[in-house]
């Protein structure tokens, strides 16, 4: 039977060095600073020709995590946005880019092959393009072209710089009028909030106080199922489901709703003879009921459905403003999956899958 006392371990550097050598759960705590630094970057302009004033659309081409900067930004342009923001995962652009279109290149190595495909096709184009990363053949193509970047630190997972990737390129698209709300206020509040946060999850607070440590224990043998109650939830679910399956290492489903309703939701009418051992976690906004009423009815027909074999936790977002609101739900999200990683005795660092597939790749070239 496991052991509900087993992460109050983990503030122990004996605990830490055993089951997190690499010490993820330290790029955790040290997210809310990362964030206040990602938020003082300075771009750097080069001799490139200044941005065109006609962008029609912002394409931000990225990968893991270094896209879902991109993602959240996204959420951002459906609400606040003057023109429309996608996310680009993929070697190559759409046919639709244009000279109106921005290319917003996200890789954090600077070395992701698929954002790197992306720019060569847009500097082809002489289409407009800025970047975000920590150095690689990105900056030097950004050096060599003049294009506009962000330089930021180096030397951790993609997935644990997700302030570093989103932060510079949120306050490029300010400066450059691609949004209608000045997100000074928000920035502030969504750091100062992340401070909280950390400090009510860490492992040096007991389980039996840890919200964070008490969703590991109640998810560990589950296969978790992360629906977000609509918009930014549904980005926030997305990263839910990625950071089980980097830093935990399992299988996880995410959606939206109202889509699930359309489709997914039939699923659970056999679920329980696919796996007993679903777990289903909804990610919701304080004000949905009074915003979103027939959203927040769909949630509760939702857990209707799917009946009382299947656990249901509810994870309300945290702050006033929709940036802080989602960063609350994704910064959870680290907490748990590294908690339920040393649960399961797995190192949340290690990407050794990810590593071979690279190498695979590389006797390609």
């Amino acid at each position: 039977m496991l052991d509900d006392t087993i992460l109050d371990a983990a503030v122990s550097t004996e605990f830490r060095a055993k089951y997190d050598p690499q010490d993820m759960m330290g790029l955790v705590l040290k997210f809310p600073t990362q964030c206040r630094e990602a938020a003082a970057i300075t771009w750097q302009y080069g001799l490139g020709k200044p941005e065109s004033q006609s962008i029609t659309q912002v394409i931000v081409a990225g990968l893991g995590g270094s896209a879902i900067g991109g993602d959240i930004l996204r959420a951002l342009s459906d609400m606040y946005g003057t023109v429309p923001i996608t996310v680009n995962r993929d070697y190559f652009l759409p046919k639709w880019v244009n000279s109106g279109s921005l290319i917003l290149a996200a890789s954090y190595s600077g070395n992701t092959e698929e954002t790197l495909s992306a720019v060569s096709e847009a500097t082809s184009a002489s289409l407009d393009v800025a970047s975000v990363t920590s150095g690689g053949k990105l900056l030097e193509i950004a050096q060599l072209e003049g294009y506009p970047y962000a330089l930021v630190p180096g030397g951790q997972p993609p997935r644990s710089a997700t302030g570093y990737m989103f932060f510079p390129a949120l306050n490029y698209l300010m400066r450059h009028n691609h949004f209608r709300r000045d997100f000074t206020e928000d920035i502030e509040e969504t750091l100062s909030l992340l401070e909280v946060i950390a400090k009510r999850l860490g492992p040096g607070v007991l389980t039996n106080q840890n919200p964070a440590k008490q969703l590991a224990l109640k998810l560990y043998g589950k296969l978790p199922v992360i629906y977000g109650s609509q918009g930014y939830r549904g980005v926030a679910a997305y990263r839910w489901k990625c950071q089980f399956n980097e830093n935990t290492k399992i299988a996880a489903i995410s959606n939206v709703l109202p889509e699930q309703n359309h489709n997914e939701i039939l699923a659970w009418t056999q679920a329980h003879k696919q796996t007993a051992n679903w777990a289903l976690i909804l990610l919701r906004d304080p004000d949905e009921k009074q915003d979103s009423p027939r959203i927040a009815r769909r949630v509760e027909v939702t857990r209707e459905i799917v009946g009382t074999d299947t656990p249901v936790y509810e994870i309300t977002a945290e702050g006033s403003s929709t940036l802080a609101r989602i960063f609350s739900l994704i910064y959870m999200a680290d907490f748990v999956t590294v908690y339920l990683a040393y649960l399961y005795g797995v190192c949340p660092t290690d990407i050794g899958s990810i590593d071979r597939l690279k190498v695979e790749l590389s006797k390609l070239n």
